[in-house]
């Protein structure tokens, strides 16, 4: 009898291992909408939790009785869970949409990936120091910490982003210019082309210019990194982006012009 005690205990702990290990897998086989709503769940979660704690400090200032103080920590742990519970769903839902994103490239996808799962094991280095906590000045180490780690989140995400609107506006840039090269091969067999050849010189001109700016968002985009100054660079990326949209413009105004020669 205690034989099979023994082995029944065993074999519940491999179930319950199994199901750790293949818990990962099932949060990530979420598709982006499922994903979105958990993430829309975890927001209104953390802010339940938030007011709780707010609602134990008002309590504690009232009457600060070492239950009231033990409830202010506790509400506190409770509270910072719940934000490290959201931005762990935020990035399970960017890396859902990643997933069903056709349009981004294998390269860039796995270096988001990347920072993605730099982050999920940042949220857990945390919660184990939530864990720890065990009066109020240690949660507010622990908070301290995880605004500096929430700073090199978003610092990954601007350059994410940068990167992904560089590959779009490239993407952008590369049809342009095809549609260029067919209304130039039209125009080199036709009488009298001189304007139209102008036209095209000219918004080719600007693609050139669009694409030198759409370079130097790429490598601003790239310094958004800390320590550093990730703010500037991600400022200075947006402004080049915005340059060789101006660029892209002048260039579609031109072409429009050309394919009016061309078909009149």
């Amino acid at each position: 009898m205690k034989v099979r005690k023994e082995i029944k205990k065993r074999l519940i702990i491999i179930f319950i291992v199994g199901l750790l290990l293949f818990q990962p897998l099932t949060i990530y086989a979420l598709t982006s909408a499922e994903a979105k709503q958990n993430w829309y769940d975890a927001k209104e979660a953390s802010r339940e939790a938030q007011q709780a704690h707010r609602d134990a400090k008002l309590e504690y200032a009232a009457d600060k009785s070492e239950e009231n103080n033990q409830k202010v920590i506790d509400t506190g742990k409770a509270s910072l869970h719940a934000a490290l519970d959201e931005a762990e769903a935020w990035l399970i839902f960017v890396d859902a949409e990643l997933d069903e994103n056709p349009e981004i490239p294998e390269n860039l996808k796995d270096t988001i990936k990347d920072d993605i799962v730099t982050n999920l094991g940042k949220i857990e280095e945390l919660r184990d120091e939530v864990d720890e906590a065990d009066s109020r000045l240690e949660l507010g180490i622990v908070f301290l910490r995880m605004i500096g780690k929430y700073l090199e989140l978003v610092t990954d995400v601007a350059r994410n982003t940068g990167l992904v609107w560089v590959h779009i506006a490239n993407t952008y840039t590369d049809t342009i210019e095809d549609y260029l090269e067919q209304m130039r091969e039209v125009a080199l067999g036709m009488e009298n082309n001189e304007d139209i050849l102008e036209k095209l010189d000219s918004a080719k001109a600007e693609i050139d210019d669009a694409r030198s700016n759409i370079d130097e968002a790429e490598s601003e985009y790239l310094n958004v990194i800390l320590p550093g100054t990730p703010l500037m660079s991600f400022s200075n990326g947006n402004q080049h982006l915005r340059i060789a949209r101006n660029h892209m413009i002048e260039a579609h105004r031109s072409l429009r012009e050309a394919y009016r020669m061309l078909v009149e």
